[in-house]
């Protein structure tokens, strides 16, 4: 038996099906490089890069693709997850009202992410970094964890001149920046972590998170 799921005017057809593991699909467009993914207790079973830019019925056609390609259909799903920000004021509407929808109309849990904690969870360093992430040409966003958690243990909103006077000096970091704002920054010596593969800890990360019948809001980070 079909039902139809219908959103931004668009009629998504999903079928019944008996669930036996968690399968959630986990939505990320705040990042610079975007991701959507069905993701699984063992692994991602699919996954499609997406733009910060995309519209409403490419990112339910890609959706539609990597559900297809893992074998599920949208009564398979048993969460849905999205990052929620910072990013794309418009990007971060969409990719909550795309979610929330969902959501909604499965009757099923979902979990807004922060993109700190997904950085967090991708640094290749684990314990005490910063998390620095690039919002305008004059202002970043700042989180810190482990030993600089007392500094910034929320993100926070600085001015690029405050970052350059507060930043502790050599402090190792994850995130995005542009290149002027790295510049900007040499003198500090900061060091730079990598990142891994969103899909090697995605699946860790999806089990931590607290899922819930309430909608996303998108986190934008500043008043007004």
């Amino acid at each position: 038996m079909s039902e139809c799921i219908v959103y931004r005017g668009f009629c998504i057809l999903h079928f019944a099906f008996s669930i036996v593991f968690m399968r959630i699909l986990f939505l990320d467009i705040a990042s610079h490089t975007g991701l959507l993914a069905c993701v699984q207790d063992d692994g991602v079973c699919s996954s499609r890069v997406i733009d910060q830019r995309i519209r409403d019925h490419e990112l339910v056609m890609l959706a539609e693709e990597s559900l297809a390609e893992a074998g599920w259909q949208y009564r398979d799903l048993t969460h849905v997850a999205c990052v929620t920000g910072p990013g794309g004021f418009t990007s971060l509407r969409v990719g909550a009202a795309f979610i929330n929808t969902l959501a909604d109309q499965l009757k099923i849990p979902v979990a807004g992410i922060h993109l700190s904690d997904l950085c967090a969870a991708r640094s290749a360093a684990k314990g005490d970094f910063l998390w620095l992430h690039s919002t305008k040409a004059q202002e970043l966003f700042v989180r810190g964890f482990g030993s600089f958690a007392p500094l910034w243990s929320a993100p926070i909103l600085l001015t690029l001149s405050d970052a350059v006077r507060h930043v502790p000096a050599g402090a190792p970091w994850v995130g995005e920046l542009l290149p002027a704002q790295r510049d900007a920054l040499v003198s500090l010596h900061l060091q730079e972590t990598a990142m891994l593969p969103v899909s090697d800890i995605l699946p860790a990360l999806l089990k931590h998170q607290s899922f819930h019948l309430v909608p996303i809001q998108p986190w934008y980070g500043r008043n007004g």
